[in-house]
């Protein structure tokens, strides 16, 4: 599975049409690398529709989509042999990102407020990366869908937990 290193941002690239945002990051010589590609994003298209289309550097398709796991709704990154990430809460606004071959906890550095709090990606005692809505910052390898999916959990939250950031509805 490919992963990230270093400085890695979210970088919007289009507007409708696939692919609408891009995961660049820098090679050891300086340069640019494109880690993926992404389709549109959303709440409503990651939980309950087809999912994010997303397009690996080797050609490879996946998707951010959504499982029922518990009495949460997950998201996950899949490709067509199996689940390759899966993100769960085990407290407020604190999630695991777990893989088959790893097993990481993200979590908000500071308050939770009206600004969009800096994240932080451990395993174990070793913080591996921090992120924010549209970088990530790792010190040490990160796969690409544990990212992504920090990315999503960050932005959306999962449906179940406590304290969604869903847009609430009144009927008058």
């Amino acid at each position: 599975m490919e992963q990230v290193l270093g400085p890695v941002h979210l970088v919007r690239i289009g507007r409708v049409r696939f692919p609408v945002a891009a995961v660049i990051g820098k090679a050891p010589d300086g340069s640019a690398v494109t880690h993926a590609r992404l389709g549109r994003d959303g709440w409503l298209r990651v939980y309950f529709g087809p999912g994010r289309r997303v397009r690996v550097s080797d050609g490879t398709e996946w998707r951010i989509r959504a499982t029922g796991y518990g009495p949460y709704i997950a998201p996950m990154v899949t490709n067509d042999n199996g689940k390759l990430a899966l993100a769960l809460p085990h407290g407020k606004r604190s999630y695991g990102i777990n893989g088959r071959d790893f097993a990481f906890n993200l979590y908000p550095a500071g308050r939770l407020g009206v600004r969009r709090p800096t994240w932080v990606l451990r395993e174990h005692e070793t913080e591996l990366a921090t992120l924010d809505a549209g970088s990530l910052n790792a010190q040490h390898p990160v796969p690409l869908a544990a990212a992504l999916l920090c990315w999503t959990v960050a932005k959306f939250g999962i449906p179940g937990e406590a304290a969604l950031e869903v847009p609430s509805m009144q009927w008058k």
